[in-house]
């Protein structure tokens, strides 16, 4: 090689290593962990030639050439580090045929060193290294009696190396050095330093960790808890474990960045994380919950299925990215299987959004419009229809032949089969868990709040009235026949009595039932549907219609009505009792007002009658009398009576009550109905400058075209139902 290309080589080599290795090594990958190997061999041949900026010369030019198997071993825990070995043969042969040709020689050569090479990429790296060793150099010209002349020497060199590599396994080197070596005897001819370069061919052993047909191994499934999935617990499962599995790493390095998903072929759109987890540390375990995020495939079968799912962990063991798979296998009971480990499971089979069941309540409530009383709790009024219709029907309790849900209760190795609304209603026929879980449904579905209650070996529906607790008697005399819940009357009802015995008798056996247990928190629970669904929420299903035949409407109607005018005169006798016993002004006006709450005006207009012959100057009941004509249209019969009270009130100079200011109310809406727009409009002012937030309700009496309908929803004024 020409000794001033080889030295301009050398030099720019050595400078860019010396650049390279200066650079920040701060990369978001650890280029020197991921794809370090084990060790390398490797073929170098060097041009050498003397280093003349050292005053070094071997009298002469000859032409030199080292070739060498190089080995290198990089540290495990320091890769960077590698110890490295060579041997090799150098070659020196004069350029001339003058008698420095007695000087061409051979030198073979063993040398250790130890090198430092930084990664910067998966193909690119550089470093320095040096390396010490002996020589043993024979000159085939200089004759002596033993034979050839030869020398021992010691040498060493230090140099720099560019890297590339093409691929994990393969690299080319540029490897650019100043060498020294001094004989041990006496032909110092060669003495000195050298400057040289070399170019290196190697092969990597080890495995490309880019290669996805690489596997690992690391990580072990040591224990399984994945007994059983339901499909009804669907949704439950994206936020709350399946099971659970034991992960431990075998390995003898810790491995990080660790991420669990979890995959079940045909039940699922994509993997579900389970968890991330920073480190796990050599033979570590951790337990960790199983949550999935299965699809609408899973309502899609019946009975119990064998799955083997995907337990997928991917980490990095020391910077290299690994991945494994490891099975799991479990049962998956299909959408109408549960176990009772937990009441609130039940919750999920209550599937109020089916339009099956919304149909269906839309034909209760048209066939029974015309009988609904408004004074009476809505709710219940609508749990009557239900009940009734589903008995026209032929709805019937049927205890399960195989296990009931006495059997099944607390015990968490049974799974129990729960039908969905749907279901039982084309069945027609139920056990107590079926019966409830239809009937809330319906419920919801009309917008009723609902719970259910657990008794021992038995399970039955409750729902709210939206009447205050303080009311109860506008429900039922009984105070035990509802429960106060949060400030609000629940009437409980004993579903399975359906077909077979009265809304009221199905009502007071779910009250004793309640009652019963009461006091014994653990043998008694009540459960909110609603508050239950937002940990299991409704199962899927697929929503069309069933084709039901609803049953006689006149049946229905007829039912529905006894039990209601039942209701009502069970409400309205207990007042009657009440105002006999206490023959009062104020009782026998609340009497009244019961009374007109439920439509029955003429018993209304007597009972307020009844209240003023007591008392002439009780107001309440006179202002009540006048709104009972109002309805009736009798317009002047009530202003007359109305005028009455105003002018009694403001001669006892009581215009500052609530009283006071619901009067000029009324008196205002009466001349409104009898097109007497000016005088509506000046008791309207009136009422705006005593009770601006009332007057604010009822603007359309300040409209003087009569374009406006006034509202008469408010029959009775508050101050009266309270006397």
């Amino acid at each position: 090689m020409n000794t001033a290309l080889s030295k301009r080589i050398a030099v720019i080599t050595m400078l860019f290593i010396l650049f390279s290795t200066g650079l920040s090594s701060e990369t978001p990958v650890n280029y020197n962990t991921v794809y370090q190997y084990p060790f390398s061999l490797g073929i170098e041949i060097q041009f050498v030639n003397p280093a003349a900026v050292f005053d070094t010369s071997y009298g002469g030019k000859f032409t030199t050439i080292d070739v060498a198997a190089l080995g290198r071993f990089p540290l495990p825990a320091l890769p960077v580090i590698q110890p490295l070995a060579k041997i090799g043969f150098y070659t020196a042969k004069a350029e001339d045929g003058s008698l420095q040709t007695r000087l061409d020689h051979t030198q073979y050569y063993l040398s250790c060193g130890l090198g430092y090479m930084h990664k910067f990429s998966k193909s690119f790296e550089a470093g320095i290294e040096i390396d010490l060793g002996l020589g043993y150099s024979v000159f085939q010209n200089v004759k002596l009696d033993e034979g050839a002349y030869s020398t021992l020497n010691f040498q060493t060199s230090l140099g720099g190396r560019v890297v590339f590599s093409p691929s994990y396994n393969f690299s080319m080197n540029i490897h650019p050095f100043v060498g020294y070596k001094r004989s041990l005897q006496e032909l110092r001819t060669f003495d000195g330093f050298t400057l040289g370069v070399g170019i290196t061919l190697n092969y990597r052993f080890g495995s490309d960790p880019d290669r996805r047909s690489t596997e690992y191994s690391s990580v072990q499934l040591v224990n399984s808890r994945i007994d059983a999935a339901f499909a009804a617990m669907q949704s439950y499962y994206t936020r709350n474990p399946v099971g659970s599995v034991t992960l431990k790493n075998i390995d003898k390095h810790s491995i990080t960045d660790i991420r669990v998903t979890f995959f079940q072929p045909g039940y699922m759109n994509i993997g579900t994380l389970v968890t991330e987890i920073d480190q796990l540390e050599a033979d570590g375990e951790v337990q960790i919950p199983i949550i999935a995020s299965f699809d609408e495939n899973i309502f899609k079968f019946e009975g119990v299925k064998p799955l083997t799912g995907e337990l997928k962990v991917t980490y990095n063991l020391r910077s290299r990215n690994a991945e494994q798979s490891i099975p799991v296998n479990y049962d998956l009971y299909d959408k109408n299987s549960l176990i009772w480990d937990d009441d609130r499971k039940v919750a999920a089979f209550i599937t109020s959004g089916d339009s099956a069941l919304a149909n269906y309540l839309s034909f209760l409530r048209r066939i029974t419009q015309d009988t609904v009383n408004p004074g009476y709790s809505e709710a219940v009024q609508r749990a009557m229809q239900i009940y009734y219709g589903l008995t026209e029907i032929g709805t019937f309790y049927q205890l399960d032949p195989h296990l009931s849900y006495k059997d099944f209760k607390g015990d968490t190795h049974l799974v129990d089969s729960v039908s969905l609304p749907r279901e039982t209603l084309t069945k027609l026929a139920g056990d107590c868990d079926d019966l409830m879980v239809l009937f809330n449904a319906l419920l919801e579905s009309a917008g009723i709040e609902t719970a259910f209650i657990t008794a021992p070996g038995h399970i039955y529906s409750a729902f709210s009235t939206g009447i205050a607790a303080r009311d109860y008697r506008l429900i039922h005399p009984e105070k035990a026949m509802t429960l106060p819940i949060n400030g609000v009357l629940w009437v409980p009802l004993e579903i399975t009595l359906i077909g077979e015995r009265s809304f009221d008798e199905a009502w007071r056996l779910g009250a004793e039932e309640f009652h019963r247990f009461s006091g014994d928190g653990d043998r008694l629970k009540l459960y909110f549907t609603r508050n239950s669904q937002l940990v299991y929420r409704p199962v899927g299903f697929e929503d069309s219609d069933l084709g039901l035949q609803y049953g006689e409407p006149s049946k229905i109607t007829q039912d529905f009505l006894s039990a209601l005018d039942a209701a009502v005169e069970r409400v309205i006798e207990h007042f009657e009792d009440i105002a006999e016993s206490e023959n009062s002004s104020g009782s026998w006006n609340r009497m009244g007002i019961v009374n007109a709450t439920f439509g029955e005006d003429v018993r209304a207009e007597k009972a307020f009658r009844r209240s003023l012959s007591l008392d002439r100057n009780y107001m309440p009941a006179k202002t009540n009398l006048g709104r009972i004509y109002y309805v009736r249209e009798k317009y002047k019969d009530a202003l007359a009576i109305y005028q009455d009270v105003e002018e009694y009130l403001q001669a006892a100079e009581q215009t500052g009550l609530g009283l006071y200011s619901r009067l000029l109310l009324d008196i205002s809406k009466t001349y409104y109905k009898m097109n007497a727009f000016d005088e509506a409009e000046g008791y309207y002012r009136m009422l705006e400058s005593t009770n601006a937030e009332l007057a604010g309700r009822h603007s359309y009496l300040a409209n003087q075209t009569g374009f406006w309908s006034a509202d008469v929803s408010e029959i009775l004024d508050s101050s009266g139902a309270d006397q």
